[in-house]
């Protein structure tokens, strides 16, 4: 084809044929991330970005048996339960002994009563003697041994969780919550004893030789009367409880 003399038109390189690597109107144009790896993903077997690379183990995973990061935690139960190995719990057995029977309870008792009294006597006669029988010697005397008897047993049971008496025929009384009585419990418990303070006053020592007395009965029936061998004194307590060592 001649051009009359003219140089021959340019082909339009954008047109079908043209210059070589362009693209083409409506032709779909080459994916260029094919030629750039992603972030992320594994190039030839590498590790991927954000894994754990040349074995570094990762915080909270188990290596090879090695123990995992913040285990155990501080407060959760290890071992027993109750604070791990080594801190026994508490003995789901404590202050559920057999209840001690009245006749063992009433041996104590006279025990406990021959130990105070004979010492107390003794010294109340030496002091009659001295005064040659001066009556406030005598009542003063009759106090004494009163706060004498009560503190003897509100501070053995408290203290000890048994007189010495109790200690003989095994016996020991337990608080309500189990372990020895409180102080306030055992003076409850034992404060019929307190009317042997009054029984150096005229007439009112009378009844309250009387109240002893009825208090006296009135625990060795409710003794034998009740399931657990709780008296009325152990009731009016909060349930302080006699049981066989």
């Amino acid at each position: 084809m001649t051009t009359g003399g003219y140089p021959p038109p340019q082909q339009d390189p954008r047109a079908t044929g043209g210059h070589p690597g362009a693209p083409s109107y409506g032709a779909t144009p080459p994916d260029y991330t094919q030629q750039f790896p992603q972030y992320g993903a594994p190039q030839n077997g590498g590790p991927q970005y954000g894994a754990p690379q040349y074995g570094t183990p990762q915080y909270g995973t188990p290596q090879n048996g090695a123990p995992q990061y913040g285990a155990p935690q501080y407060g959760a139960p290890q071992g027993n339960g109750f604070g791990g190995p080594g801190f026994p719990g508490p003995d789901p057995n404590f202050g559920t002994g057999t209840p001690g029977e009245l006749l063992p309870r009433l041996g104590a008792r006279i025990i406990d009563g021959l130990i105070v009294g004979i010492p107390m006597g003794i010294l109340t006669a030496i002091m009659l003697l001295a005064s040659g029988g001066s009556g406030f010697v005598n009542f003063f005397m009759t106090v004494v041994s009163g706060v004498v008897a009560f503190g003897y047993w509100t501070y053995m049971e408290s203290a000890r969780g048994a007189t010495v008496g109790k200690k003989l025929l095994g016996l020991s009384v337990v608080g309500p919550a189990g372990g020895n009585p409180t102080l306030e419990q055992a003076a409850k418990r034992n404060a019929f004893v307190a009317l042997q303070i009054l029984t150096g006053v005229p007439l009112l020592g009378f009844l309250a030789g009387l109240l002893s007395l009825a208090a006296y009965i009135g625990i060795a029936v409710t003794i034998e009367q009740d399931g657990d061998k709780q008296g009325f004194h152990d009731k009016f307590a909060g349930g302080t409880r006699v049981r066989k060592s």
